[in-house]
């Protein structure tokens, strides 16, 4: 028992250090990885509607990443975050109706509006990756 108490306290001793080594994620974390999500489920949705490929969206989120220096480990919670959004929206939509395109539309806003906030706050982001190419 002594032994196990032992090594609890030296873990839990250690955790402050390991917490202070830890980088804090980079102020466009959060809209990066929704854009992420956003991209991946007008991937989806254009692609059932008769828009773009799904891989002129994985190419767009492909630069995305690429013009954040991602690559390896780091890229990971941005592909769940795009594969996430085209399977959210597989279950529901197996033909493009009017409420996809509505959907559609929705995200091409959101998508909009996040490439433009992060212009805003973080610098040039190029134009619009979610901007239907048309």
């Amino acid at each position: 028992m002594l032994k196990v108490l032992a090594v609890f306290v030296t873990l839990a001793s250690a955790t402050p250090l390991l917490a202070a080594d830890a980088t804090p994620p980079p102020p466009y974390q959060a809209d990066i990885l929704r854009l992420s999500e956003v991209l991946g489920a007008a991937a989806y949705l254009d692609g059932l509607c008769g828009g773009p490929s799904a891989a002129d969206w994985r190419a767009k989120m492909v630069a995305l990443l690429d013009a954040q220096g991602l690559d390896g480990p780091a890229r990971r919670p941005y592909v769940e975050a795009f594969n996430r959004g085209q399977r959210t929206f597989a279950v529901a939509h197996r033909t493009c109706t009017a409420s996809t395109r509505g959907v559609l539309q929705r995200y091409f806003a959101e998508g909009a509006q996040l490439s433009e906030r992060l212009d805003q706050r973080f610098g040039r982001t190029g134009d619009s990756p979610v901007a239907p190419a048309r």
